[in-house]
């Protein structure tokens, strides 16, 4: 190997060490960050894809308006373990009229989506209920196809105390 070689290697190995160096300490502040504002705030991650985005900022015992994200604690069910929240979009509220067709769903006569009778994985998937929403409920849902929310009994209409608050896409 020439001498040029050696240090195009080199150089090419410094650069990705400090772009590494750049990607950690940016995960680290945002750790940091997220724990010290955690009694107001809280830094969560996305890994699926039923909503856009990959980190959320989320606003603590702040109670969510319709179209806007929410992080929440789902019910027990049987397909994501009890210590991960889900952050989704409040399509329904208190006094919204919620219409099942089939597997199709409206809301105040919007379509709204299609539940599907299984997930990917096998679970038997049941459609929710329909009726009016009551007082301190939201429908939870994103447009995404696979979104396991408010279609799905398992999920159902999330009742506020399970409500962390309103989260904020930041990448």
């Amino acid at each position: 190997m020439t001498n040029k070689a050696v240090s195009q290697k080199r150089t090419g190995l410094k650069q990705f060490r400090g772009n590494l160096l750049g990607y950690l300490c940016v995960i680290v502040y945002v750790i940091l960050l997220g724990w010290s504002l955690s009694p107001f705030m809280k830094i969560g991650f996305n890994i699926t894809d039923s909503v856009n985005g990959y980190v959320f900022l989320i606003i603590k015992d702040v109670l969510p308006e319709k179209d806007e994200l929410v992080a929440f604690w789902p019910p027990e069910n049987d397909i994501y373990p009890r210590n991960i929240w889900f952050v989704k979009y409040i399509k329904g509220v208190a006094g919204d009229e919620v219409t099942r067709r089939g597997q199709s769903f409206f809301i105040d006569g919007e379509y709204v989506g299609d539940a599907k009778k299984a997930s990917k994985g096998g679970v038997v998937l049941r459609p929710g209920q329909d009726g009016v929403i009551p007082q301190g409920f939201y429908f939870v849902w994103t447009p995404h196809a696979d979104s396991f929310d408010s279609r799905y009994e398992q999920i159902g209409w999330i009742p506020e105390h399970l409500v962390i608050g309103v989260a904020y896409r930041i990448l």
